[in-house]
Order: C-alpha cells, then structure tokens, then sequence
C-alpha cells in the first residue's frame, strides 16, 4: 500500500462565523495573492490542522478559534480538528467521516487524541501515520516520529533559513532528520521499524528489571554469602530439624500433673497462640481465595485476547476480501432470511442508507483502531495481573510457613509441662522460640533470594534480546544500503532536471553535474558546493526543486514513504524575478500532469504564471491586503453542507 494523503478541504472558523472554507483537489493546488494578504496564514492552518505544532500565531490568524481538515487516505476520509492556541502540543480531534458529517456531528462522535504518545491510547500522529500508511519509526532510539516532524520536511515555510531542509525546531537533532529523511525515502522499510520499536521496548524492560534488581542487591549486600538461595534453603533445613528435636525434647518432658501456676501460664499461651493462628489461618484463606480469583481473571483475560488477536485478524480478512470483491448483493437478509427489496442505485441493499466515497473506509479504520486499542490495553492489564499473582503467591508462602510455625506451637503448649521439669522445659521453648524467629528471617531472605535470581536470569535474558535486536537491526541497515543509494540518486536525478530546466537567464547554477544532500546534517548543494547558488533567489530554486524532487521521486517509486503530498509556501520568496517563478510553476503543473498516480502539492504565490491565473488549478479567490483570505463568510450552520 503506498502511503497517501490528499487534503479534500479546509475550514476556519471563530465562533459560529467561518472566516475560511475552501476545497482543494488532486494534483497542483495554487493560492495566490499579493504580499501581506494571508497565503502564508493559510499554509500554516494546513500546518498546524495536520498535526505541526505552532505556538507563534500572527494577529490576523489568532481571530480564529480552529482549523478542520478533510483528509483522504488509504484507509478512508477522516476529518480533523485542532483549536488555535500559542499553548504547545495541542491535542486534535477526530471524526472518521467527511466534514459535512463531521459539522453535524455531536461531540460524542468525535475523539480526542494527545500530541504526546500516551500509556492506554494512541496519539493523533499514531492514528494519522496507520489513516496514511506511514510505519511508526524511531527518531533518535527513544521517541517516535510524529506528524509534526514529518510535517517540517513536507512544509517548506518562508522561515526558515533557506540553506536548510527542514523547519527549524527547537529540539531537533541529527537523529531525528536523518530518521525523517530515510522514513519519507524508504530506506529501512516497515521490519526495520518494526524492530527499532521492540528494541525501545526491550530497552526499557531492561532498564525497570536492573533498577528493580539494584534495589534488591542493596538490601541484600549486608547478608554476603548468606542470601544465596542454595545456602538459605539448607540454613533453613538444618533449623528445621534443630526446631523438630526441640519440641521432641519437650514432649517427652511432658506428664498428665499440672502444677496450677504453670497450667494458668500455658492456657495463656495457649490462648494467645490461638489468637495468632487465627489470624494466621485467615491470611492464608483470604490469600488462597484471592490467588484463586485472579487465576480465573487471567485465564478468562487470555481467552479474551485470543478473541481479540481473532477478532483483529478476521477483520482484517474482511476488509481485505471487500477492497478484492466489493460490495455483495443479498437476494435474503442475512437476518431473518426474507426476501431483501431492491434499493435505490448507490444506497446499501440493506439498511437503504446511501453510500459515500470513503465512508465505508472511515469506519473500517474506526473500528480496526478500537479492535488495537482493546488489545493493547488488555494485554497491558493481564501484565499486571500476572505480576500481582506472583506477588501473592510469594505471599502465600510466607503465610503458610507462619501458619505452620504456630500449629506447632499450639500443640507443644497443649502437653502441658510437668512442674519438676519446669526449668528444663522453658529453657527448650525459649530455644525453640529463637529458632521460630531465625526460620522466619530465613524465609523472607529466601523471597528476596529467588527474587533476585529471577530478576537476574530476566535481566540476562533481555540483554540477550537486545543484542539480538541490535544485530537484526544493522544487518537490515546494511542490506538497505542499495536501497539508500537508488533512493538517493532518483532524488538528486530529478533535483538535477528541475535545476536543468531554470530559465538560462537568470539561474546561477551553471552546469549541474548533481546535487547532493544530507537530511542528518540538514544542507543541499549543487556539485558538492552549498553556496553555488550566488543568489538569495537562487537558493530558493534550489531548495524547493530539492523538495519538489522527492514529491517527485515518491510519484514514480512506490516504496517511498513519502505520502504524495507537500506544501511550498511562496516560492518566489528572496526577490526572484517573475518570470523564474512562473517557470517554476510550470514545471511543477507539468511533471503533476505528466504522473498517473495520486498526488498533491500546494503551493502558495504572489506572482502567479498568467495563464494558471483563472484555471482550475486556483483554490480560493485572489487575495489582497483589502481582502485577506480570512474573512466572515457566513455561519458553520451554512456551511454544513457547502
């Protein structure tokens, strides 16, 4: 599936007024106007509705309370909704539908998803990167790219310094560019991807186990040898046996006379090693029933994965035998087995309701998302689960060990000690007490002994699992190579022919040989040489040749990531003359015209080509600093169904 996205339309509005509603198509979309009348607002609004975080609003934009987009993609027509705001990281809300259905929507139809990736849901970028079919990457080993660093490649915006690729960010590195780049380009491909996310996984399982293990080391380290699980478990055999011969000893001391002083002491203890047993016996209970339990959650939650992993899978069947065969024709209502009566041409055999391009699309991906979401949270849930049933059968352990130690006291206590051997006795209880005391510090030591085995054996084996990963991973970045390079060379190739097409006049190029580039360390150049454009305007040509070369270059190679789309805001920015401009803009119509395959580029202008001036390639009226290109056109009530 080829990643694609096509902006269908844009609506501004403050209030209930609309201060922008304008449909754009496929292919060349041109605004134009003159300087200071609002093209550049525009271009940000399209920005800033895809997901681009902008803080730094001009006066004119910040009249506006939100910006909505219909976007098509492979997976259907969604339409998106971001308040204006100079806060960062703006949240965005969803409808899986066109925006006419979207205006008259409640708000319990749409959902809102984070700028950030949070822990039980998805980000907008993760919902717009599967609606596109872009693969979710790595920017630097800990973070995913998002819509907004896809979007500083893909808008080229007159702010930024025109020796560089991509949109100045705050926190950008040369990570995160040279992962934007080879994403757009192809280069890793959906595996690759795939393993960078699991190795981040991995990574960070790794590090919550060794901090864990860290903690348990510390509490050990006064203990030395004796926290060795083998050394405790025959510490605690050899006690038990010392605290068996004990209470032989003091059975045999036993007789049927009781002295009454002695007789008042045990029932006493007797009375109070009751009261312990009980409390005893009711933690094991309620620990045994409470293990008992959750082993039932988790045996229903696992069967309820599997049905969501079948559920997902089945789904994904289906969508795939309806992109194959289409809509089917019922001659019986799978229902109730009538005979189903004909419908109107376009509407659904079955429920008559009429069928619009995409919709069924939008919510085939509605409900795939649910699906994900579900099994995402589950499984997240059953990892708790099982973790909290190791921990009370650790518990469990303890518990009865406790349980069995007063058994036995209550059983001694019940012989009843003979006065004459009064002293002897006492002096084996108390024995038998310290021991009692040592068995139950030598079982918490041996919790804490296979906790730490087991953390280290899990430690053990994620390590392995990362240098598993990370040999995967450079033997995928090694293999994609050649592909880096085709990539490289198709981009630079048809980078060389726009460069080759520039009016002889006025290009200051000379002869081009190639153009190289670096998305890691952010610069084009002709020939190797950055400053070989001599002019400001000559620069412009060359980067937005670069960027409407790889626009390009995806066009013709389907493994590109880059989702046939890109946005050049005034591209005869720098002084250029008009006639390098209209140029410009003619190749652009014409490579456009030329391509079968589904496309889109915006571009703004001042200095329109005359004969593109009037044509169906124009979004919008001319603007002017009289008549911006935000103004009050009427209600959102009107424009529902404009």
């Amino acid at each position: 599936m080829r990643s694609q996205l096509i902006v269908d339309r844009m609506l501004v509005y403050q209030a209930s007024n609309v201060l922008y509603d304008e449909r754009f198509h496929r292919g060349v979309n041109i605004i134009h106007g003159s300087n200071g009348s609002g093209k550049s607002t525009l271009a940000d609004f399209i920005f800033f509705g895809l997901g681009g975080d902008l803080r730094e609003w001009k006066p004119y934009a910040s009249r506006a309370d939100a910006v909505m987009l219909q976007l098509t993609t492979p997976q259907g027509t969604i339409t998106t909704k971001r308040y204006i705001s100079p806060d960062a990281a703006r949240p965005m809300d969803i409808y899986f539908g066109p925006m006419d259905q979207a205006l008259a929507a409640g708000t319990d139809l749409w959902r809102r998803y984070s700028y950030s990736r949070p822990d039980s849901d998805y980000s907008f970028s993760q919902i717009l990167f599967r609606a596109i079919g872009l693969p979710e990457a790595i920017s630097d080993g800990a973070s995913n790219l998002t819509m907004h660093q896809i979007l500083r490649f893909l808008y080229v915006d007159q702010l930024t310094p025109i020796q560089r690729i991509f949109r100045v960010d705050r926190w950008d590195t040369w990570q995160t560019r040279q992962a934007i780049g080879e994403l757009l380009a192809g280069v890793g491909g959906y595996e690759l991807y795939d393993k960078q996310i699991l190795l981040r996984e991995v990574e960070k399982k790794h590090k919550d186990v060794s901090a864990t293990l860290t903690n348990l080391m510390a509490i050990a380290s006064g203990y030395g040898e004796n926290i060795l699980v083998d050394n405790i478990e025959t510490s605690i055999a050899s006690a038990s046996q010392e605290r068996a011969t004990l209470l032989a000893a003091i059975e045999k001391l036993s007789n049927d006379e009781d002295d009454g002083v002695v007789m008042r002491e045990l029932t006493a203890a007797q009375a109070e090693a009751l009261k312990s047993f009980r409390i005893s016996r009711r933690k094991v209970v309620d620990l045994t029933d409470a293990i008992e339990t959750l082993e039932y959650e988790i045996a229903d939650a696992d069967a309820f994965l599997e049905h969501l992993d079948n559920s997902l899978r089945d789904f994904n069947d289906a969508a795939l035998t309806f992109s194959a065969l289409g809509r089917l024709d019922f001659d019986f209502c799978p229902a109730c087995f009538a005979v189903v009566k004909e419908k109107a041409t376009g509407h659904c055999q079955l429920c008559d309701e009429p069928h619009k391009p995409g919709a069924n699309d939008s919510r085939t991906l509605a409900v795939k998302l649910d699906l994900q979401m579900q099994l995402r949270e589950s499984a997240v849930l059953q990892e708790q689960r099982r973790a909290e049933l190791k921990t009370m059968t650790t518990n469990l352990r303890i518990a009865k060990v406790e349980l069995r130690r007063i058994t036995t006291t209550i059983e001694v206590s019940r012989t009843g000690p003979a006065s004459e051997r009064e002293v002897n006795i006492a002096t084996l209880s108390r024995k038998a007490g310290f021991i009692d005391s040592q068995l139950e510090v030598l079982q918490k030591r041996l919790e804490l002994g296979r906790n730490i085995s087991a953390l280290s054996q899990q430690k053990e084996n994620l390590n392995a699992d990362m240098n598993r990963l990370k040999r995967q991973i450079e033997a995928i970045r090694l293999s994609q190579e050649q592909r880096k390079h085709s990539a490289y060379k198709m981009i630079s190739d048809t980078a060389k022919g726009l460069l080759d097409d520039d009016l002889e006049e006025h290009s200051d190029f000379g002869k081009v040989d190639y153009v190289n580039f670096s998305f890691a360390e952010d610069w084009v150049a002709v020939n190797n040489d950055k400053n070989r454009a001599g002019s400001a305007s000559g620069m412009v040509v060359l980067k937005n040749s670069f960027a409407a070369a790889t626009l390009l270059s995806s066009m013709t190679d389907a493994d590109f990531c880059l989702p046939r789309w890109m946005l050049l805001d005034n591209i005869e920015d720098k002084g250029m003359v008009e006639e390098r401009s209209w140029n410009f803009q003619r190749l652009l119509v014409s490579r456009s015209s030329q391509s079968a395959h589904i496309h889109q580029v915006i571009f703004t202008t001042s200095k329109i080509a005359p004969e593109l001036e009037g044509s169906d390639l124009v979004v919008g009226r001319k603007y002017t600093k009289k008549a911006p290109s935000l103004d009050f056109i009427g209600s959102l009530e009107a424009h529902r169904d404009a």
